[in-house]
This record gives structure tokens, C-alpha cells and sequence, in this order.
């Protein structure tokens, strides 16, 4: 979920005042619906994170005892943690979320830990193991491991999400419930918000309920038709941009399938996960010298990194194009707080081939401003929002032909988050790394999320299919480091080539960078 230069910002605010907007029987919005129909035994549709900190500065121990008690006490904030799927019989309407009655909170919350001193590789074999399972769908739909016997006596917290509750944006104001922006921490937490489980609907009820919306679905679509004719000329400016997005989304990417690659092979049940941290301030400072965003530096090292993994595995790569899927968040700042995905996907082709470091930034900042340009965001917004008007059936069989169909070779997020300390119980956060699903047919995709002064980078490969996906970390380093010398050569200020480009103060280089295997 792209959002360029708000890696300026602090993204993280307190989520209270969410739980009017996560109301029991709300209806799953036709993309979260999508993320349901998609999932298979092999292909997981939950998103993760993996976080690491630091032990408390005054040498206390993060207890799993008073963690879960901290969850305990901030669950009122996210009521849809609370909240199960139930779909009406026969399809009928679209899920909807309600309260669990027997929820148990000691289900979701667990406690692990590493044979000390637990390095970063076995800490990313963990989770792999972990990340490599499905949600339970009779409960609602997370889990939270927090992890000791780390070395130097870190701590991890590991949490997984399905995709149909959050997307990347939402996520991160979801974690700041367990996370605070003080190290000051009282041994005493508030008492738990009261919470009784409103009744969950009956199928005879959910029938009814079901039938109901489809016979007032016109309505809502002609009230639509009539808010459009009272402003024609903004109508029909929304009209075209949204034509030329369409045509671009269907011409671009669905008649012309995406290239054949080693990244797009059918992903097994399990998968790997590597991990790396990248200076955030490294990256402005190429950003700045060469006029474009911190997304096309993401893009350009994430195409880089990729195109010399490919090599490493002998693939042929002179003249080789790569499509790229990059989500977009449409969510607006009154919106930053609210469950449920405000996302459209862009596709992207980046150059796979060794090239001009600076070429290939130009050639991704160019690619990005295209699609601005084109309206191909609003297009596959439309085309999303169809789902909203299309019988519960025709939408399940539209999300497996989506999933099913190679129009991208792989995913690609940018996260902004907070870019001030953050701590959970004292503890101050080192690095926090996205895991991102694999799609049918698809075997490789990148997530990163920004915190704290840093880039933190999440690998995620199918077990079998890559199993080498360990070296891609040292690769997009390497990547920054060419983009940062050429940006030394323009810009004649040696401070660029003093910075670090994945190692900070007190962060050893195994905790840098990690993966399975």
C-alpha cells in the first residue's frame, strides 16, 4: 500500500473511537469477501508481522503473563478481534462479522520461545512455520505469538491477520493498541472494558437478512443514479477517468498475461521468510538528489535485488520485463482508523536486467508517474467496486478467476509507519517485517514497512519452490549501495557514503537480516 512521502510522517495514532465502525453484523465489504473466496489449502490469505525489541532499559523481562494482560486490557479498541465470519445459507448475502460468543482470548494470544540464544535465522524459521498456517475460520480471524530466548534478550512478538479484516494501512494503526510511544510503563494495567456478546443471527435470520438486501440493492443503485445526475459535469469527468483506468487495467494486464518466470510456480502449503533493514534516511537522501519518491527507490532496489536472485539461479535476464502488482491505499486520513481494505492494485513492469543504477530508477519513476496519469488506480477501484452489485456466486467465481489468473509475477508493498520510537511494555521496537500472501501461481513477493527511521523488509517465498531465498537480503543491499554511490557522485556530499546501509547501533547483522532454511 503505497503511500510515497508520508514515511515523513508519525502514521500511528491511538485507535480508540474504532469500534463504532466495527459493528456486529456489518456485511464484509466485496473485497474482503474476494480475500475469503481466494484462500485455499495452499494459498494462505492472511498478512503478518514479525517485531523484535530490545529488553526494557531498566533490565525488567517482557512476562507472557503481563503481555496478554495488556491485550486484555486494549481489546475494546479493536472490537472486530472479537468478531467471527458467519455466511447466510446458501450464499444467499455476503458474510457478515458478529461477535464470537465463546471467544477465549488465551486462543489467540500465545506464548513460545527459541532455545537460547535464539538467532534471527531460527527466529524467521519460527515463523515461517507459524505464518505457513491457516487462520481457523470458526474463530475470529488472528493470532499473536510472543516469542522468547532470543539473544541478548530480545524479545518477538509475531502477529497474523487475515486479509479479509485488515489491510497493510489499517494494520499498522491496529498495532499501536499493544504498542506505545513511551518506555514508561506502570505494572498496573487498567481493568478490561466490559464486553457481552451480542446473539449471533440464526441461518433462519441470516436468510431473511440476506433476501432483504437483495431486494433493496436496486434502490441503493438507483439513489446512486440519482446522485450522479445532480452534478453531470463532475459525473461525467469521474466517467472518463474511470473508462481510460478500465481500458488500461483490461488491455495492459489481462489480455497480455504477465512474462513466464521461476517466481511463478503453484506455492505449496509452506514458505520461507527472510528479513533486512535498510536505513530510511539513506534512501530519502538518493530520493532527493535524483527528484523522485521513496516508492520509486523501493521499486528500483526491489527490482534490482530481484533481477540479481534471478541471476544467482541462472536465469537469463537481458532483456527481461517483470510485472509487479503494487497496491495503492485509496483510504483517507478520516478513514486511517477504520477495518476492512481501501486498496486497488496497480501493475508495474520492472527491468530485470543489469543495467545503469540511476536508469533504473528513472525508468521506475517514470512507470509510476504513468500510471497516475492513466487513471489506471481509479479503473481497478471501479472494477473492485463492482463486486458490490454482483450476486454473492458470480463474485466467488470472479475472485478465483482473479486469483487464478497470471496478470502479475509479484507482489510488491510499501507501508509507512510511525518514525518515532515505539515500545510494548518498556521494550523499544527494533524492526517490525511484513509477511504478505502468496497468490496461486506465484512463489516470491516483497513487503516493506517503514518505522522508526527504517525500512524493514519482508521476504516471502514458497518453501520448495525457492529454497534459496535466503541471499535476496545481501542482494538489495547491495542494490541501495549502488543507487547511494551514484547519488555520492551527483551530489558531491560524502555524508551519504558514511551512513550504514543495514546495521545500526546495538543491532547485530544477524538480527538484520534472517530467513528459513
Amino acid at each position: 500500500m503505497v503511500a510515497d512521502e508520508t514515511h515523513d510522517e508519525a502514521a500511528g495514532e491511538t485507535a480508540a473511537g474504532a469500534d463504532d465502525r466495527q459493528g456486529h453484523g456489518d456485511h464484509l465489504s466485496s473485497l474482503d469477501a474476494a480475500f475469503l473466496e481466494m484462500e485455499s489449502d495452499t494459498r494462505h490469505m492472511h498478512v503478518g508481522g514479525l517485531f523484535v525489541f530490545d529488553p526494557p532499559e531498566d533490565g525488567r523481562r517482557v512476562r507472557f503473563p503481563h503481555f496478554l494482560e495488556l491485550v486484555r486490557s486494549r481489546l475494546h479498541l479493536i472490537p472486530r478481534y472479537r468478531q467471527k465470519v458467519v455466511v447466510p445459507p446458501l450464499q444467499l448475502g455476503s458474510p457478515r462479522w458478529v461477535d464470537d460468543p465463546d471467544f477465549d482470548l488465551s486462543y489467540h494470544v500465545r506464548h513460545a520461545a527459541l532455545p537460547e540464544p535464539g538467532t534471527t535465522a531460527q527466529l524467521t524459521e519460527y515463523a515461517s512455520r507459524i505464518l505457513s498456517r491457516q487462520l481457523d475460520r470458526s474463530r475470529p480471524l488472528w493470532e499473536l505469538y510472543v516469542i522468547e530466548g532470543l539473544e541478548h534478550g530480545r524479545i518477538a512478538l509475531l502477529g497474523k491477520t487475515h486479509h479479509a479484516m485488515v489491510d497493510g494501512m489499517s494494520g499498522i494503526d491496529i498495532a499501536t493498541v499493544v504498542l506505545d510511544v513511551s518506555p514508561d510503563q506502570s505494572d498496573t494495567l487498567p481493568e478490561p472494558a466490559p464486553w457481552t456478546p451480542r446473539p449471533t443471527p440464526t441461518p433462519a435470520e441470516l436468510a431473511t437478512d440476506a433476501l432483504r438486501d437483495l431486494a433493496t440493492s436496486p434502490a441503493h443503485l438507483a439513489e446512486s443514479v440519482g446522485r450522479v445526475a445532480k452534478a453531470p459535469r463532475v459525473a461525467a469527468a469521474k466517467a472518463f477517468a474511470v473508462g481510460a483506468g478500465v481500458a488500461r487495467v483490461a488491455r495492459k494486464n489481462l489480455v497480455k498475461p504477465a512474462p513466464r518466470s521461476i517466481l511463478n510456480q503453484p506455492p505449496g502449503r509452506s514458505r520461507r521468510f527472510a528479513i533486512q533493514r535498510i536505513e530510511l534516511e539513506r534512501v530519502k537522501a538518493i530520493k532527493r538528489v535524483f527528484g523522485t519518491t521513496v516508492n520509486d527507490v523501493i521499486l528500483a532496489v526491489v527490482a534490482d535485488g530481484t533481477g540479481r536472485y534471478l541471476r544467482h539461479r541462472g536465469v537469463e535476464t537481458d532483456g527481461l520485463w517483470l510485472r509487479a502488482m503494487v497496491p495503492v491505499s485509496t483510504r483517507s486520513a478520516s478513514e486511517s482508523h477504520h477495518l476492512g481494505n481501501r486498496v486497488v492494485s496497480v501493475f508495474v513492469d520492472l527491468p530485470m536486467m543489469e543495467m545503469d543504477p540511476i536508469e533504473r530508477l528513472r525508468v521506475c519513476h517514470d512507470a509510476m508517474a504513468s500510471v497516475k496519469r492513466s487513471h489506471a488506480a481509479v479503473g481497478a477501484g471501479f472494477l473492485i467496486g463492482l463486486g458490490e452489485f454482483a450476486p454473492p456466486t458470480l463474485h466467488a467465481m470472479a475472485s478465483r478467476l482473479a486469483v487464478n489468473t497470471r496478470v502479475f509475477n509479484f507482489l510488491v508493498t510499501n507501508v509507512p509507519g510511525p518514525q518515532l520510537p515505539i515500545y510494548c511494555l518498556g521494550a523499544r521496537l527494533l524492526g517490525g517485517f511484513p509477511f504478505t500472501p502468496l497468490a496461486a501461481n506465484h512463489s516470491y513477493g516483497i513487503g516493506v514497512t517503514s518505522l522508526d527511521g527504517w525500512l524493514n523488509v519482508g521476504i516471502v517465498a514458497d518453501y520448495d519452490a525457492l529454497p534459496d531465498v535466503d541471499v535476496v537480503p545481501d542482494m538489495l543491499v547491495g542494490a541501495v549501495e549502488d543507487l547511494a554511490t551514484c547519488a555520492l557522485a551527483v551530489s558531491e556530499k560524502p555524508s551519504l557514503s558514511d551512513r550504514a546501509a543495514s546495521a545500526g547501533p546495538g543491532f547485530a547483522d544477524d538480527v538484520d537480516r534472517g530467513s528459513t532454511g
